[in-house]
């Protein structure tokens, strides 16, 4: 009888080990998903023409592994943003016909500022700095 005991036993820690060692990637994946490792790019990146960007005009560029955003308000003024939202991380897009930046996967709405107006986004858009230097705009990260 004893022998059985013995045997269930080491059964069970094996079956206990094998369930932690397949769980780890499961836990890691959660982990890196609530925190995301930091994305660290320095480096600047010439987006165009001040004469090419049109008023209430945006379009999305990449900076190493960050896209960014860049909005032409009706003013004439070019502004940036990282434009990952700062709810879960997702690409926001600028819809013109509201002037609002809007992040589809949470329904998250900010101004064109880059503050959270509704939406489950709490914090606002990442300002990146923008140059104009002889007619072309550029975006730099630090």
């Amino acid at each position: 009888m004893s022998k059985k005991t013995d045997r269930r036993t080491v059964l069970n820690r094996i079956l206990y080990f094998w369930g932690a060692i397949t769980s780890l990637p499961i836990i890691s994946a959660i982990i890196q998903f609530i925190y995301p490792p930091a994305r660290t790019f320095i480096g600047s990146k010439v987006i165009g023409s001040v004469n090419d960007m049109q008023p209430n005009t945006s379009t999305v560029v990449q900076l190493g592994e960050r896209p960014v955003i860049v909005i032409t308000k009706d003013t004439g003024e070019t502004i940036a943003f990282g434009a990952n939202c700062t709810h879960l991380g997702c690409v926001v897009g600028f819809r013109e016909e509201r002037g609002d930046i809007y992040c589809a996967c949470h329904g998250s709405i900010f101004n064109i500022d880059g503050q959270p107006v509704s939406g489950p986004a709490k914090r606002p858009l990442e300002k990146i700095p923008i140059e104009i230097e002889n007619n072309q705009v550029t975006i730099t990260t630090v």
